[in-house]
């Protein structure tokens, strides 16, 4: 078998590797299970660094000691020990070294594609929402009480068949750390069922989705609570009944 090749997989796993080092990686990698393991290893820590890593400028010195570590210009007395296959490698140290590197090449592509997503996925969120509400829903109205009072969120039930029950609040206030909002249910035997945790974002108007159906429940309110799991334990700062649906005469 030829010589494995895990001193060359984090650059490998950068990309950062020339074409003809890259094509001997990877007929390197066609035939040998154990660096082929070490590469999806480190394929998989570059793959979520982009997303926690903070975003940040590098200072000119530290982009330098990046750059030069992958051209291979590193001082000799900081060469690196030769791991062979068996050994434990330092995990720790390896991922430090890749996420400087994510932070040298990608943070500003990065934070533009995390962007892209955000806007995305609000777009498609609007829209479902504007869909449900423009086929029709049954709708009742929680105003908010107390520290909520001026708040408030309409539970839309929608008509249509594989639509999803939402409630949409205005002017939520924040709420203190570690709390969350809770959307209960609630039978006409006064059985509570969570049918979604939530944080305010801040913003005028936001839609949260629930989980359970409508029918068959007495009731719909908002707690706040220190766990999104459990039973009810907070006061309730908004509700409102669930009127149950017309019969035709």
């Amino acid at each position: 078998m030829t010589e494995h090749v895990l001193d060359d997989l984090e650059a490998y796993a950068l990309g950062a590797l020339t074409r003809t080092d890259a094509e001997r990686v990877a007929s390197h990698l066609a035939v040998c299970d154990s660096c082929r393991g070490e590469a999806m290893s480190l394929g998989e820590i570059v793959g979520v660094l982009p997303e926690s890593v903070p975003l940040r400028e590098p200072s000119p010195a530290l982009r330098e000691r990046v750059l030069a570590a992958a051209r291979g210009e590193v001082p000799p007395w900081r060469s690196r020990p030769a791991w062979s296959v068996g050994h434990i490698r330092p995990w720790p140290i390896i991922t430090a070294v890749l996420a400087a590197a994510v932070i040298v090449l990608g943070a500003a592509n990065v934070d533009a594609n995390r962007q892209l997503r955000a806007v995305t996925a609000e777009r498609d969120a609007s829209g479902t929402t504007i869909e449900a509400i423009r086929e029709g829903a049954r709708t009742w109205y929680m105003a908010g009480k107390e520290s909520f009072s001026g708040s408030g969120g309409t539970l839309y039930d929608p008509h249509a068949d594989g639509k999803q029950p939402f409630v949409l609040f205005h002017d939520l206030p924040a709420i203190p750390p570690g709390k969350v909002l809770t959307i209960w249910l609630v039978s006409a035997g006064s059985a509570w069922a969570r049918a979604a945790n939530f944080v305010p974002d801040g913003r005028d108007v936001q839609v949260v989705p629930i989980s359970l159906e409508v029918a068959g429940f007495d009731r719909c309110a908002v707690t706040m609570e220190d766990a999104p799991w459990g039973p009810r334990y907070g006061a309730v700062v908004m509700e409102s009944r669930i009127a149950p649906p017309a019969t035709a005469p």
